[in-house]
């Protein structure tokens, strides 16, 4: 979870909001989503299924992409 709070901090898209060694809650636009250290996430603040996907998505994306840079 430290390397998910840190690559979300740098990446300057989010916000975080609470940080413990077993969740991140964090804010993108007026979504508000918690990632659970065992995979789950959460997407609140959404008015619909599509925009949550859109949220999930670019969550993972920044993560991935920059956890895999060299």
């Amino acid at each position: 979870m430290n390397e998910v709070k840190r690559t979300l901090e740098e990446s300057g898209e989010h916000k975080i909001v609470v940080y413990t060694p077993h969740i991140v809650v964090l804010r993108s636009g007026n979504a508000e989503a918690t990632l659970s250290k065992d995979g789950r996430m959460l997407i609140k603040r959404v008015s619909n299924e599509a925009e949550a996907t859109q949220v999930a998505r670019q969550i993972l994306r920044t993560i991935l992409q920059r956890s895999f840079k060299p």
